[in-house]
C-alpha cells in the first residue's frame, strides 16, 4: 500500500468530484443517507444509551456512502454484472459484511469521544456535555454560563483530530483487510501528511454550506418569508451533507490509490 501526497488544490477537487458522484445517482447517495440516519435518530430515542448507539455508527455511516461511491464508480466504468444489485443495497451489504470490525471501531470512536466531552466538561462542569447528549438547540442563556463556549471550543478542537483518525479507517479495514489499530494509525498518518488538501477540503466545504445556507435563507426570505425560509433550509442541509459524505469516496482513492475492484467473470 502506497500513501499519496497531495497538493492543497485535491482539496477543492475532492470536493468538485463528491458533486459530480451524488449527481451520477442522487437516489442511491440520498436513499442510503437519510435511511441511515432516520435508524440514528431511532436509536437517539433509547434513554439514556441512545447518544453512545449513535456515536457507534459512525463508523458504518462512512464506510456506507464510500462503498455507494465506489459502487458508482463501478457502474459508471461499466464494470459490474447485470444482475448486481444497486449501489443503496450494495452499501448495505458492505456493512453487513464487516460488522465485526465496524462495531469495534465504534466502541473506540464513542470512546474517544467520550474522553473529548470529559475534557471539555473541565470548563463548565459539565453542562456542554449534557446539552450534547440530551440534544436540543443552544440559546443565549446557555452561551452565557460560565466556561460553556471554552467547553465547546475545546470540544470542536479536538474533535478534529479525533474525526481524522477515524476518516479511513472503515475503508482501510474493508478494501485493505488492515487490522483495526493499523487502519487507525495510517487514516490520522494520511490526514496529517495531507493537511493541506484536507485544510482545502475543509475550507471549500464551509464555503459551499455557507453561500447555499445564506443564497437559500435570503432569496426564501424575501420572496415566501421568514418562516417558509427556515423550512426550505433544512433539505438543502441534509443535501449538502450528503454530498459531502459522498465526497470522502475521492479523498480515500487519491490518498490510498484505490482501484475499484473488476467485475466478476460471468460463468460460460
Amino acid at each position: 500500500m502506497k500513501l499519496n501526497i497531495l497538493p492543497a488544490r485535491a482539496g477543492y477537487l475532492w470536493v468538485k468530484s463528491g458533486f459530480a458522484l451524488f449527481f451520477y445517482k442522487p437516489a442511491a447517495f440520498i436513499g442510503f443517507f437519510t435511511s441511515f440516519m432516520l435508524a440514528l435518530i431511532v436509536l437517539g430515542q433509547i434513554p439514556y444509551i441512545g447518544s453512545y448507539l449513535s456515536l457507534l455508527a459512525f463508523p458504518a455511516l462512512t464506510l456506507g456512502m464510500m462503498a455507494v461511491g465506489n459502487e458508482c464508480v463501478k457502474l459508471k466504468a461499466g464494470i459490474v454484472l447485470p444482475m448486481t444489485p444497486p449501489p443503496l443495497l450494495m452499501a448495505w451489504m458492505t456493512l453487513r459484511r464487516t460488522a465485526k470490525p465496524l462495531f469495534h471501531l465504534g466502541i473506540w470512536f464513542a470512546f474517544g469521544f467520550s474522553l473529548v466531552l470529559l475534557m471539555g466538561a473541565a470548563f463548565d462542569g459539565g453542562e456542554f456535555a449534557k446539552f450534547y447528549m440530551q440534544g436540543g438547540s443552544i440559546d443565549k442563556s446557555q452561551m452565557q454560563k460560565d466556561g460553556f463556549l471554552n467547553a465547546l471550543l475545546l470540544t470542536t478542537l479536538l474533535y478534529l483530530p479525533l474525526t481524522a483518525i477515524f476518516w479511513f479507517a472503515p475503508a482501510l479495514v474493508n478494501w485493505k483487510q488492515m487490522p483495526l489499530s493499523k487502519s487507525l494509525f495510517f487514516s490520522g498518518y494520511a490526514i496529517y501528511k495531507n493537511w493541506r488538501a484536507f485544510g482545502m477540503f475543509t475550507l471549500v466545504w464551509a464555503g459551499v454550506f455557507s453561500m447555499a445556507s445564506g443564497a437559500i435563507l435570503l432569496i426564501a426570505s424575501l420572496v415566501l418569508g421568514s418562516a417558509a425560509a427556515s423550512f426550505l433550509l433544512m433539505p438543502l442541509i441534509v443535501m449538502l451533507s450528503t454530498v459531502f459524505m459522498a465526497s470522502t469516496f475521492p479523498t480515500f482513492v487519491d490518498c490510498f490509490q484505490h482501484q475499484v475492484p473488476p467485475a466478476p467473470q460471468t460463468p460460460t
